[in-house]
């Protein structure tokens, strides 16, 4: 849980320059993973006795036993989303595939891709019906990230009811 809400923060933030600029700040995605990867990283190393670090701790060590396996695993979604935006000359921003890849860093493979696959289909539904109300073209850019954050905040909202 931990995670989820650093990655939902994250993403809030990340989200206002987006929707005002429709650029993402790298520097700051790029010293979240850093900072993500080395909780996972260390965690384990520190005394359970503290209530806080407990909590964090059961939530980086659920799912793969190496963090490390954890984190890279993670990252492969924004990495494969890096690989489009390079080859399709910036059809999809290279900054939207490092803030999917520093998410997935933290929260994991399977939860990034139920938030990625929600941001999509939110994403999809929008551009639809901007479409058909004719206030876009076929050309328009829309800010991704606010869709990657509300993907995110279902997911998390579906994890809690389950």
């Amino acid at each position: 849980m931990f995670f989820r809400i650093a990655v939902i923060l994250m993403l809030i933030l990340l989200s206002v320059s987006d929707l005002k600029s429709h650029t993402i700040p790298v520097l700051p995605v790029l010293a979240f993973a850093v900072v993500m990867a080395a909780v996972h990283l260390t965690v384990r190393y520190i005394p359970p006795s503290i209530p806080f670090v407990e909590s964090i701790s059961a939530d980086s060590l659920s799912g793969e036993d190496l963090p490390a396996v954890r984190i890279f695993t993670g990252m492969l979604p924004g990495l494969f989303l890096l690989a489009v935006s390079l080859a399709s000359r910036s059809s999809i921003g290279t900054g939207d595939g490092i803030a999917v890849a520093a998410c997935g860093a933290a929260i994991g493979l399977s939860s990034e891709l139920a938030s990625l696959t929600a941001a999509l289909v939110l994403c999809c539904a929008y551009s639809i019906v901007l479409l058909i109300r004719k206030k876009a073209g076929r050309k328009d850019t829309l800010p991704f990230l606010p869709f990657l954050t509300a993907g995110h905040i279902l997911v998390l909202i579906t994890e809690a009811r389950i």
